[in-house]
């Protein structure tokens, strides 16, 4: 079944929405990302979608590209939006969304620069439209598994974000362009701008990238049903609360 709205004829796209109520949005923007595409924080999401959409009876919207880059952007490649651009621009889209007939949006985040404009895009939607929202900022979400399956912390393009576009398409990871000399590690109480580095690590000695395809497939698929697990939670706990 053709889930990809853009490749729908409107006809068909009618009648799917009648049955299909919830719709997931891909959301990234272009940004270094060490050896991995500057493309990752969208190429993420829209492989997560195709998987939730499956799992879930979804329509997937067509991808949003482009975001709030905030400190990387000096780097070649990385581009932005402002937070106003990006603010209305998802709201509106959101609303027409809502009203061609979905009923909720899922909102699948691949950047970590408009996680609170997210938040307050859902909030909006609801006030004006009625439609719900869920945002997920999976790298997020997945700390914990991260952690457990990797047994250390992942990092802006490192291990959890390489692993997850290896298994997307391990053609945009780049391992002959990996060097120690892009890793940067981020400290409490200082800010530098730009970064130090395109690979960003949080926790010290943590978070490097590896290049293991198996392993990349094997941890993308737990993301994958980690998310699943945490939607359907929420679409029970909507259905109980009858909203």
């Amino acid at each position: 079944m053709e889930r990809h709205i853009k490749n729908l004829n409107w006809m068909e796209f009618g009648d799917l929405v009648k049955k299909i109520k919830g719709v997931i949005l891909p959301i990234g923007t272009m940004e270094a990302h060490g050896c991995t595409n500057l493309g990752t924080d969208i190429t993420i999401p829209e492989y997560q979608a195709e998987y939730l959409a499956e799992k879930l009876d979804l329509l997937i919207a067509p991808s949003i590209n482009y975001g709030i880059t905030r400190t990387l952007l000096p780097y070649s490649g990385s581009m932005t939006v402002t937070q106003e651009s990006f603010i209305a621009y998802v709201s509106e889209i959101s609303q027409s969304l809502i009203r061609n007939g979905f009923e909720w949006i899922l909102y699948l985040n691949g950047h970590g620069g408009h996680i609170q404009e997210l938040t307050d895009i859902g909030r909006s939607l609801w006030k004006e439209t009625g439609g719900k929202s869920i945002s997920i900022h999976w790298w997020e979400l997945c700390e914990k598994l991260t952690r457990e399956f990797f047994g250390e912390a992942g990092g802006h393009a490192g291990l959890d974000e390489t692993a997850m576009v290896m298994a997307a398409n391990p053609d945009l990871v780049k391992e002959n362009l990996y060097s120690n000399s892009i890793i940067f590690q981020v400290r409490a109480g200082a800010q530098p701008y730009p970064q130090g580095g395109t690979i960003l690590l949080y926790e010290e000695k943590q978070g490097k990238p590896r290049f293991d395809k198996r392993e990349a497939d094997s941890y993308a698929n737990e993301v994958n049903k980690h998310l699943e697990t945490y939607i359907k939670e929420v679409l029970v706990g909507w259905r109980k609360g009858q909203v």
